[in-house]
């Protein structure tokens, strides 16, 4: 495992103007359940992975088969990226504003999109995304 959370930070750093890091994230797998609490208030949410600032580790649901599903692995690299802007000081949730965390957010989503390309894999809920991001902000100033 430790040896393909090598290859795809590559990818993440490859595909971005970061330096490789010294150290790597920790990778954790959890519960499809504790993804919901964390994630979504036990709503249902389509939610697979993400990334913790405070313990620097990324969780991915126990489902994903992620040593031969480059579906998978592509929300690793995308939750990567997010590790890069962390340790490189550019992601500091609370003192951003909605505009430069959307920024942050397309960035990773571009080198998921483009390692699934790479992967020949489909890219529709990745382009879906994309879109809704861009008005995220938009949507988020308008007042009722």
């Amino acid at each position: 495992m430790q040896e393909l959370i090598n290859d795809l930070m590559i990818w993440a750093v490859t595909l971005t103007s970061f330096e490789q890091p010294i150290k790597l994230p920790t990778v954790e797998a959890v519960s499809h359940q504790q993804l919901l609490q964390t994630l979504c208030d036990d709503q249902f949410c389509t939610a697979v992975a993400y990334y913790d600032t405070e313990t620097r580790t990324i969780f991915y649901d126990e489902r994903m088969e992620l040593q031969q599903d480059q579906s998978a692995r592509g929300f690793i690299v995308h939750e990567m990226v997010h590790y890069l802007q962390d340790i490189n000081g550019e992601l500091v949730i609370d003192e951003m504003r909605c505009e430069q965390r959307i920024e942050k957010e397309q960035q990773a989503y571009r080198v998921q999109q483009f390692f699934l390309r790479e992967h020949r894999q489909p890219t529709y809920q990745i382009d879906l995304a994309m879109a809704v991001l861009a008005n995220v902000c938009k949507n988020a100033n308008v007042s009722p």
